[in-house]
Formats: C-alpha cells, structure tokens, sequence
C-alpha cells in the first residue's frame, strides 16, 4: 500500500460535538489512526462517525500527531494545550474563546440564528425554519479538518506544531453566498422568501408534481427560454410589464402562477427526463430512503457495509493515488520535515504554491479562494462568460443588489460583489479555450502550476481538448481537482446540477420543513459551500503527499452530490436503525423545548433550546415558568406545544438581544434570529477579527469573511482585493507560458486574452 502524509499520523479525538467527530471521521476514513474515547452515550456514537476509528479506554493525547477537542454546546473551560513543539492542536467549539460570547451555550438551532442563516429559510408569513439537524457542526468539521491540514503542511514544512481554532459562528458566518454582501454594498436586507433558495432569480426552489416533489435552479436567460417554451408560457414574455426576460426571472410570483399549476400535472421522473434533455437544472427530491436505491449511487458503488450491515455513505472526494477506506487503520512509518522557517510562509501555510482556478459560481470559487487564504498564488484563468454580461439590465442590478449603490456602473464585470467576495486573494487572466492559441497557451502555463482547479461538466475539459491525460502530459506532477455535480462516471455524470437542485437529490430538502409538513427548500444551497470546503481538504491531503512522500499527479474527484450526501450521513445510518425519516421543524428529540419565538419588532424571533436540566431551570426562571420547573424531559416533550404557546407570549413582549444575553447568563441556549446588518455588526465577530476591509479599485472598500480558522502560527491572509477581469494577462502570457512580448499582444489584439465580456 501506498504511503500517504495522513496514513503517518496518530490523531486524539477529545469531546462530544459532531464537528470534532466528523474532522476525526475525515483523519481516520484518509488514513489516519484515530483514537476516540466516547461515552457508551455519547450523542455522537454514530456508526457513521466511529466506522474507521479506535474506539479505547486509555488516553493517546500526549503522543498523537493532531488533538482534535470539540464541544457541541459548551465553551471548552479547559483548552487542551499542545504537549510538545510539533503537535497540532484543533479546537472546536460554538464561539470563539475570547470575547463577549465566549462564556455562552448553543446548539445548531441557536447557531445558525446567530450566524444569520436561520432568518433565509421558512415562510415569510411564519417564523424561520432550521435546516438539517447538525448540517451546521458538520461544516464546523470540515472546516476545522482544513485548518488542521494547513498545520500539518506548516509542520512538514518547518517542523513545528500549531493550535488551530474555529468556531461555529465563524463558520456558519463565512458561508453565506450572498446575503451579507447585498447588505455591506447596499443595505439590503435578505430574508426568507418561501419554500425556496433565498436569492434573486426564480424559479429556484422545491415544486410539487403529480406524484412527488422537483427541486429547479433556472439562472440563465438561456434556460429560462427553454423553460418556457417547453412549459408553453411564453406568452408571459408578451405582457406588458414585462420587458426582458429578466423580468420574468426575478417575479416570482408572475412565473409561479402559471408554472405551479402546470408542473402539478406532470409525472416526476418524465419531467426530470424531460428538462434534463433540455439542460435545465432540475433533479427530484429524494427521501432518505430512496437514496440507498438511486441507480446513479449504485453504478458509482457509492454505498458500503460496516461489519453490521449498515449501508455507509463512501468518499466525499475521490483520490487517484490515495485510499478512502473503511476501517480501522494502523500508523505508516514517521516522516521527516523541510528546514523552512515561518518567516518563508509569510502568506500562509500554502505559501510558494501555485494554482490556476477554472471554476465558477459559489463550490469552486469558494474551494480556490480558501486555498488562495492559506497563502496559494492563485490565478483565476478566466472563460470570458464567467463574469456578467457587457451591458446589465437594471432589474437584475435592483432585484440582486450585488452591485455597489445599486449601480451597474460603466464596467459591471468587475464590480459585481457576487464576484469579487470570491475572487479577493486572487490574480486573474481571461483566456479564450475554445480557440488553439487560447489552449496552447494554457498548457504553457501548466509546468509552473501545483494545481488545476475546475468544476465544470466532465465533458467540457475534453472539449476544449484539455483532458486530465492531456494536463499531466503537459506537467506529470499535476494536482487536478474537478468538481462535477454527479461525479465523471454513472447515469447521471452529463446531467446539468446546480446546488439548488443537488439539495433536493442529496435528501436535504426531504430532512427540511416544518413539523409534519411538506419538504422544504433550505434557504441556501448548502451542497455548494460544503463540496467547496471538501474540495479545498482534498487539495491540502493532495499536497501534503507531494510534499511529505513524494507523491504527485494525483487527480481529485469532488462529486457535489456525494459530498452533500455524507452532509447527511448519520441520519442515513439512523435511517437503518429503526428511526423513521420525518421533519421536526425546529424541534429535536432529546431536547425540550427547543424552538424559535417571537420577539418585539417586525419579523423579530429568538431561537431557544433546552438541552439539560440546568437550561430548563434557568428558562423557567427567566420567563416565570416556575410552575414548570418539576417537569423531566419525557413530560416536557409530551407537553411541547403547552409550553410552546406559554413561551411565546412571554418573548412577544421582549426584545430580541436583550432576551438573548439574559437567558445565555442563565445557561441557556439562546439566540437571537440575526439578520446581514447584525452579523455584520455583531460584538463577537468583531472581536476575532472576523471581517476584513478591502479596497477594490472599480467597486470601493467593503468588508468581507476571512477563512474561519485561525493558525496560531501560520495564519490565514487577505492580501488583496479580487483582480479586475484580465488584470494579470501580462503574467500569465510572459512569466509564465514564457511568451514573447509580440505573441502576447497578438493574442490581445485577437481576442484571445481579454480584459472584458464578448460585446
């Protein structure tokens, strides 16, 4: 077997949350030897989490390599400190551990209100909806899993140890799309908008059929032509209201009123098949159940069995020269590190690395941005359709807000903040690849590059004659990572998907909804943020073999849909063990009363969730419960909607943050529901530094997330604002194809390299 960086490690898992599990399930399905010492009832004890760990009495912290300590609720009171100069130390846990929140308590619920993403999902009518029971921690894990990888790259590259650190809030705040953008460049304010993505643009959202449930993500003029041609509403183009297209695709109302009638009489799977040989993004919303039967899962021989015959969820990212496996593993021998100093990685861990970035819209960008934080020179090598049109309708700048003042101003390419949030860190050339001497001078940039990152359709790289076979001729030492929605393999490998739509494939949307209601729309696409957390995890696991034992060329496989579906991997295991698939709302068994409650104010709420009995006693001791307070868990969830009703009444009199800091000081989970200002504003964020001010030249200074962990050490950089389109055409042509000065204004005049969109 082949020796890989993670396969010499000892890892320590300490704690109780499901984001330290799920880092130590990351370690230990890679390779690594994991140690976990977990209660016989421990909440995380999950066959999903544990398949490919040592599960042991005796505690290894003080010879493991990494110590991952975690905690779900709770701040961790005794920090776990590094026992010797080389070990890395990841922390986990709901805040960070300085600051005014510090001391607090909080579960997933009341993480993401803090966080701002419970306000985007539910009616607008009611109050917001929680997303899949511990999606949130989940991403905490992979993001913590990345940290600790920078780490490791420092260590083998100085030979020192560091403690990384990251927080629920932190991550949870960095992975909004768009939401805190709109409001930093125009004071917008997203909030939920039904059972659908939160965002401009429609119809993108789950829809009901004659015998199930779509998920449709229609983002493009193109499909959105096709979709009503093959719908027969184009008649709606003729109104007298509408005057471009546009107009159609950010009135929901207008296209739902025609389309939901329509769409109720079709058939699933033959509309599926329908819009799919149309290329609309469109994908049916599975249970949990029908996921262990999809034929596309099946051809890929996506599941496997654990020694008790459950069905697991296999790799979230696919390594061709190193082994995903289940089962518990043994150490390799130790390596050795490089005689670098820290004062060389200046940038970050990834500093002196090279990558060019072919991915667009939110999973891809984000995977490349994240590597371009850690201190990678990365080019964005630009098709020229990637940013926005020469000319923007000015219903598309007023219905996204992306734009700076609500101006698309003379250049709109490079002032767009839908754009620029995840292209800051980066360099950027624009290059024609369905042209020759666009390709040509491609592959002579590729000697010079460690990684190439892409995410579009598996058949769109051979097209442009740029196949993994071709790359690697052209630099047989190559990390090549591709992002397709459905993997390069299977039934499904050419369908058109869009997170929006793996949502509903993945079963998110199934998990999602109000109590015993219909399947609902998160409202973010979540398997776009977690397959770019993954894949930016399965380029530092590629490079740290390249850099600890040699091993280079290995190409990366980040299926969006599998990747989405380990999102939900415990509750598929669940699912096998006699827990019957159903939708709790914002409830959670084991915890009551968990819910989300009116507050005084517009559209004003506070997350509350009762974990113990120590909550449930400083609840009713806030809100004059007092008669209450003998009640034992079993009584208080058979009694939910009693106290639901008594609860709210007394918040509906209170405001939000105030009821918040003084149930926290009680010991209860508590939340305010905070919109983009707040989180943009909130005292905590502020404290660790959270965003980062930058000054772009075409659209002005805004503040933006930073990676969400932190290096003690070797930390995470915002060096520069995004590159306007083609800024670094130069570079690319003459330092690193090694063109001559003629050639490259040849290209130029010819419209191979540009610095705008095609008129």
């Amino acid at each position: 077997m082949t020796t890989t960086a993670l396969g010499t490690l000892l890892v320590m898992e300490i704690g109780d949350s499901v984001a330290g599990a799920y880092a130590g399930k990351l370690f230990a399905d890679y390779g690594s030897e994991v140690h976990v010492i977990r209660d016989d009832d421990a909440s995380v004890a999950n066959a999903f989490f544990d398949a490919s760990k040592h599960v042991v009495d005796v505690d290894a912290a003080e010879t493991a390599d990494v110590v991952i300590q975690s905690s779900s609720n709770d701040p961790l009171t005794s920090p776990f400190q590094p026992c010797n100069p080389q070990q890395v130390v990841l922390r986990i846990s709901p805040f960070a551990s300085h600051g005014p929140y510090s001391s607090w308590r909080s579960t997933d619920l009341v993480d993401a209100a803090i966080a701002g993403h419970l306000r985007l999902t539910g009616s607008p009518g009611r109050e917001p909806l929680n997303g899949v029971p511990d999606l949130v921690h989940m991403a905490a894990g992979v993001t913590g899993f990345i940290g600790a990888l920078g780490a490791l790259m420092t260590r083998a590259r100085t030979g020192q140890g560091q403690v990384v650190e990251t927080s629920h809030q932190e991550v949870i705040a960095a992975l909004h799309q768009f939401s805190l953008l709109r409001y930093t460049h125009n004071g917008a304010i997203l909030n939920r908008m039904g059972n659908r993505y939160s965002g401009p643009g429609t119809p993108i959202g789950a829809y009901e059929c004659a015998d199930g449930w779509i998920g449709l993500a229609v983002s493009q003029s193109d499909q959105m032509e096709r979709l009503l041609e093959v719908t027969g509403l184009t008649a709606l183009l003729e109104r007298d209201d509408v005057e471009t297209i546009y107009d159609v695709m950010t009135d929901q109302n207008l296209l739902d009123a025609e389309l939901v009638p329509f769409l109720k009489t079709q058939q699933r799977d033959e509309l599926v098949e329908l819009f799919q040989a149309l290329r609309l993004p469109v994908a049916p919303i599975s249970s949990v159940e029908d996921l262990l039967d999809d034929p596309h899962l099946r051809d890929r021989e996506f599941w496997h069995l654990d020694s008790g015959g459950v069905c697991l969820p296999g790799p979230p990212f696919r390594m061709s020269r190193h082994e995903w496996q289940i089962g518990a593993k043994t150490r390799d021998g130790k390596l050795t590190s490089s005689s670098e100093t820290l004062d060389q990685l200046d940038d970050g861990p990834l500093t002196g690395f090279r990558m060019l970035d072919m991915t667009r819209v939110w999973a891809g960008p984000l995977a490349a941005r994240i590597l371009a934080d850690l201190g990678a020179e990365v080019l964005m090598t630009e098709v020229p359709w990637t940013r926005t049109p020469v000319e923007v309708p000015q219903s598309y700048v007023d219905s996204t807000h992306f734009f700076p003042d609500d101006e698309a101003g003379e250049r709109p390419w490079n002032r767009t903040g839908f754009h620029n949030k995840y292209a800051n860190n980066k360099l950027s050339t624009v290059v024609e690849l369905d042209k020759k001497e666009g390709r040509d001078l491609f592959l002579r940039m590729l000697p010079k590059i460690d990684v190439v990152i892409e995410n579009f359709a598996p058949r769109v790289m051979p097209n442009f004659g740029l196949d993994e076979t071709v790359l690697k001729k052209h630099n047989p030492d190559l990390t090549y990572v591709t992002m397709p929605g459905y993997g390069r393999s299977g039934p499904n490998k050419d369908w058109v998907a869009y997170g929006p739509t793996i949502d509903g494939h993945a079963g998110h949307t199934w998990l999602t909804g109000y109590l015993d209601e219909i399947p609902w729309k998160c409202g973010i696409a979540w398997p776009d943020p977690t397959a770019g957390l993954h894949a930016a995890a399965a380029t530092l696991v590629a490079l740290l073999d390249r850099q600890c034992c040699g091993l280079t060329g290995q190409t990366i496989e980040v299926a969006q849909a599998e990747t989405a579906i380990n999102m939900i991997g415990q509750h598929i295991v669940a699912s096998q063990t006699g827990v019957t698939s159903r939708r709790w709302g914002n409830r959670r068994p084991g915890r009551a009363p968990q819910g989300v409650y009116p507050c005084v104010g517009r559209d004003r709420w506070i997350a509350i969730a009762v974990i113990d009995d120590a909550s449930w006693n400083g609840l009713c001791e806030v809100t004059g419960m007092a008669d209450l307070r003998h009640l034992e868990i079993d009584e208080r969830w058979r009694r939910h909607d009693e106290i639901d009703q008594r609860l709210s009444s007394f918040t509906a009199k209170c405001d939000d943050r105030m009821l918040m800091k003084d149930l926290q000081e009680a010991g209860v989970p508590a939340g305010a529901v905070l919109d983009a200002a707040d989180v943009v504003d909130d005292p905590q964020l502020a404290s660790v530094g959270f965003f980062v001010p930058l000054t772009h030249a075409e659209a002005g200074t805004h503040v933006w997330p930073r990676f969400a962990a932190r290096l003690s050490l070797t930390p995470p950089t915002m060096r520069r604002p995004a590159a306007t389109m083609g800024e670094h055409n130069e570079y690319a042509a003459l330092d690193l194809a090694e063109i001559s000065q003629s050639e490259y204004m040849t290209l130029l005049n010819a419209g191979v390299m540009r610095t705008m969109p095609p008129e």
